[in-house]
C-alpha cells in the first residue's frame, strides 16, 4: 500500500493534511483525493480563500472539486512530476516574488484551461 500511496516526496505531506482533516482518501485519475469541510486543511485553505491544494499526487479539497478545479489541480500534479524534488522550493520562491495571482505555476495551470477551451 505504501508504494502506491507515496509516489512523490510531497505525497506524504498531502496524506497527513488529508488525514488531519478527518477525510478518507479516494483514488481518482491516478491521484488520492481527500474532501473535507473540517479539520486542518479546511481551516488553512478557507483562511486563505482557497478550496484545494496539491502535494505530489495528493489533492486535498474543502468540497468536491468542480471539473475546472480538478483539471487545475491535476496540472499541479504534472508540475510536481516535471520538477521533482525542486517543486516545493521553486513554488515557494516564486510565491514570494510574484504573489499567488502572478505566480508562474498558477498561471500555467490556468492557461492550460483557457488554451484548451475548457471553462
Amino acid at each position: 500500500m505504501l508504494g502506491t500511496a507515496v509516489r512523490h516526496h510531497a505525497d506524504a505531506i498531502g496524506h497527513v493534511l488529508g488525514l488531519l482533516s478527518f477525510a478518507r482518501p479516494r483514488f481518482r485519475d491516478g491521484c488520492f483525493l481527500y474532501v473535507s469541510d473540517a479539520g486542518l486543511a479546511h481551516w488553512v485553505l478557507t483562511r486563505r480563500g482557497f478550496g484545494a491544494i496539491t502535494f505530489g499526487h495528493v489533492i486535498v479539497s474543502t468540497a468536491e472539486p468542480s471539473p475546472a478545479i480538478w483539471r487545475h489541480e491535476l496540472r499541479h500534479v504534472r508540475q510536481y512530476e516535471r520538477l521533482g524534488l525542486a517543486f516545493l522550493p521553486v513554488y515557494l520562491r516564486l510565491l514570494r516574488h510574484h504573489g499567488y495571482w502572478g505566480h508562474p505555476l498558477e498561471r500555467e495551470a490556468e492557461e492550460r484551461l483557457s488554451v484548451t477551451g475548457i471553462d
